[in-house]
């Protein structure tokens, strides 16, 4: 069933919508999991309660009911007393971080280059968001419309905004716009160390830029496309089952792998690469100046940011939305087709449920590196780009070229 124009730009709506809310809703809640993570990997306590001056969980039953906050930290408090569960004590701390960015004061420095503060912090945040437009969570459509459903009846509902042929190239394209947000921003706060800050971003993201994109060539080499869907298949299930080229291209996407992952790791600003906000030196770096809704538009695009660096590691070199990562994939089709075990048949198609747990995992790793490595020197955070990563870089590339000749 073809869908008509104003069909098209509703479901295209509807899609938007499920988007946003899926990064609107994994962002804070990634700010709460930040706390936890760190919590537990340091072995002390993370978010635990709801912070303020109100009565609290230690002052007695009598004293909990009085309050929200009393109530909730009495809840959490009893949290605490199960193994599993007890990781959701400090709940609502996310919910308490927005309303104190909603309701904090928006200083902009005297001094200030006020309309290109103002608009900074949303250009990074919209170049953070637009990428999304790209990624497909899913090869094919999560559902349809009933039958009966008013207006949409019998039309799908796609796991991807845009299934164009250039979707790689629309993401680095559009991700690269953001580093101008924390440019300017440094520059428009008339302020040493976010210059300082915003300097160091400029030349940190453009460093890692180029190996970024180099290992992300290797894909596009192997798989001769540029569209998100079909890299990501043929990716992860159009690999050789035995011979050269089929372990030659599994080892190639495992190395590739942690190669693209450490430049991702310096595009975000993240431990052990966050130079650009290095609290030691900077104060707090490019966003010294920053405050309330603002201040908080540079982390929505840096956690927006991960999402995204997880998505493309996901898609290009752990299988996708397939279950096995480094084309490992076909092998375990083979198995499964030629064995009794067919109850595990499922695990041989494609899903939207394989792709988000693999996302999810490395958002872990980035929380899970932050509260392990130290920070890098600046003058070592280059060298590990320019020496190390680009040379890799292309020998993966010029390996690549062989193993598309040679199948």
């Amino acid at each position: 069933m073809t869908p008509t124009l104003i069909q098209y730009l509703v479901i295209s709506l509807l899609q938007i919508v499920a988007v946003l809310g899926f990064v609107m809703t994994l962002v804070p809640l990634l700010t709460f999991a930040e706390r936890k993570v760190i919590g537990y990997v340091q072995v002390r306590l993370g978010a635990t309660r709801v912070a303020g001056g109100l009565w609290g969980a230690q002052r007695g039953r009598t004293h909990q009911s009085r309050t929200i906050t009393g109530g909730l930290n009495g809840f959490m408090w009893w949290l605490g007393k199960w193994p599993v569960i007890s990781i959701l004590r400090g709940l609502p701390m996310f919910i308490a971080d927005a309303l104190k960015l909603l309701t904090k004061e928006d200083i902009v420095p005297t001094d200030a280059d006020k309309a290109v503060f103002v608009l900074s912090p949303a250009l990074a945040m919209v170049a953070a968001f637009t990428v999304f437009a790209a990624i497909s969570f899913s090869p094919g459509a999560l559902f349809y419309f009933p039958a009966k459903f008013p207006f949409l009846g019998g039309l799908p509902f796609n796991g991807f905004l845009t299934d164009i042929n250039v979707g790689l190239l629309f993401i680095l394209g559009v991700a690269s716009v953001g580093v101008y947000g924390i440019v300017l921003g440094a520059w428009a706060s008339n302020s040493k160390y976010p210059l300082l800050g915003g300097l160091r971003s400029a030349a940190q993201i453009v460093s890692y830029e180029v190996p970024l994109t180099l290992s992300l060539l290797v894909p596009v080499v192997l798989t001769g496309s540029l569209n998100f869907n079909e890299m990501s298949t043929r990716m992860a299930a159009d690999v050789p089952v035995n011979g050269l080229v089929g372990i030659g291209r599994s080892l190639l996407m495992f190395v590739g792998f942690f190669v693209y992952t450490t430049c991702g790791f310096a595009e975000t600003n993240r431990t052990p690469f966050d130079l650009a906000e290095a609290e030691n030196e900077l104060v707090a770096g490019f966003h010294t100046e920053y405050s309330g809704m603002k201040f908080s538009f540079f982390f929505l695009s840096e956690y927006a940011s991960m999402i995204t660096v997880s998505a493309l590691a996901s898609a290009f070199f752990l299988g996708g939305h397939y279950l096995l990562p480094f084309g490992l994939q076909p092998a375990w089709n083979h198995f499964f087709q030629h064995s009794p075990y067919a109850i595990l048949a499922w695990t041989c198609t494609p899903s939207i449920l394989w792709f988000l747990l693999k996302i999810f995992f490395l958002l872990f790793v980035f929380l899970w590196v932050r509260a392990t490595l130290p920070r890098y020197r600046y003058d070592q955070l280059m060298n590990v780009g320019w020496k190390f990563l680009i040379p890799y870089t292309l020998v993966m590339f010029v390996i690549a070229a062989l193993l598309r000749y040679a199948a």
